[in-house]
C-alpha cells in the first residue's frame, strides 16, 4: 500500500511541475515582442472593414498590421484563377464588328481660304476674283446668298443674279463688300419647294466677273 502511495505521489510531483513550465512558458509567449500572424480566415473579410480598423490604429500598430498582411501573402503557396468564362456561351458568341476605314482625300490645305478656290499653288492655276458660296439661312420663302471677292485695289461693284433656271434673270441691287470681301444679300418672296440658281458676281474696271452657278431648294 506504501509503494502505491509512492508512485502516487510521484505522478502528482510531475503533473504540477509539468504545469508549472506550461504556465511559465505560456505568459512569456503572451508578453513577449511577437506579432500574430492574420489567418486564412482573417483574408476573407472585405476591404471597407480593414480600412476602417485601420484608420483606428495607431502608426506603430499599423506598421505591425503591413507586416502580417504582407507575411500571409508570402506564405500563399497556390492561386487559382477561373477560366471558365472562356468557355461561356456569350464569350464564344463575341464578334469583331470593327468597320474598315477606307482612305479618303485630303481636305483643304487651307481651311481659312475662300470655298472654291484651289489651295494647291501652280502657274497654271489662277485664283477666281468672285466666287459664290454656298447660301446659308434658307426658309420655304428666304435665302441669304453669300459671295466673295478676291480683289484688293481694283474698285468693284458686287451683286447677285438668281433665277429659277440656270438663265438666272433677276439682278439684286449693288452689294457693298465688307473689308474681308466677303458679301450677302438676304432675298425674300422665294417659292416653296422650288429649285433655285444663284451666283455672285462684281464689276471690276467696269467688267463684269461671276463665280460659279450655285443650286439650292427652298424649304
Amino acid at each position: 500500500m506504501k509503494k502505491i502511495f509512492n508512485k502516487f505521489l510521484i505522478v502528482v510531483v510531475i503533473v504540477i511541475f509539468t504545469g508549472g513550465v506550461y504556465l511559465s512558458y505560456s505568459n512569456d509567449l503572451v508578453s513577449g515582442p511577437f506579432v500574430k500572424v492574420a489567418n486564412a480566415s482573417s483574408l476573407s473579410s472585405s476591404t471597407g472593414f480593414i480600412s476602417s480598423a485601420l484608420s483606428s490604429l495607431s502608426s506603430s500598430d499599423k506598421i505591425s498590421s503591413d507586416i502580417a498582411f504582407l507575411t500571409t501573402l508570402t506564405s500563399l503557396k497556390k492561386i487559382t484563377i477561373d477560366t471558365s468564362l472562356f468557355s461561356d456561351k456569350s464569350f464564344i458568341s463575341l464578334r469583331n464588328n470593327s468597320v474598315k476605314i477606307d482612305p479618303v482625300i485630303p481636305g483643304r490645305s487651307n481651311p481659312f481660304s475662300p470655298i472654291g478656290v484651289n489651295n494647291k499653288t501652280t502657274s497654271t492655276v489662277s485664283t477666281p476674283k468672285v466666287i459664290t458660296d454656298q447660301p446659308t439661312g434658307l426658309t420655304d420663302k428666304s435665302v441669304v446668298f453669300n459671295g466673295t471677292i478676291n480683289v484688293a485695289n481694283d474698285t468693284a461693284n458686287t451683286y447677285f443674279e438668281y433665277g429659277t433656271t440656270k438663265n438666272l434673270g433677276t439682278v439684286t441691287p449693288i452689294i457693298q463688300p465688307s473689308l474681308v470681301g466677303t458679301f450677302i444679300k438676304n432675298v425674300l418672296g422665294l417659292t416653296p419647294k422650288t429649285d433655285y440658281f444663284y451666283r455672285a458676281c462684281a464689276k471690276i474696271n467696269n467688267i463684269a466677273n461671276c463665280g460659279e452657278v450655285v443650286l439650292f431648294t427652298t424649304n
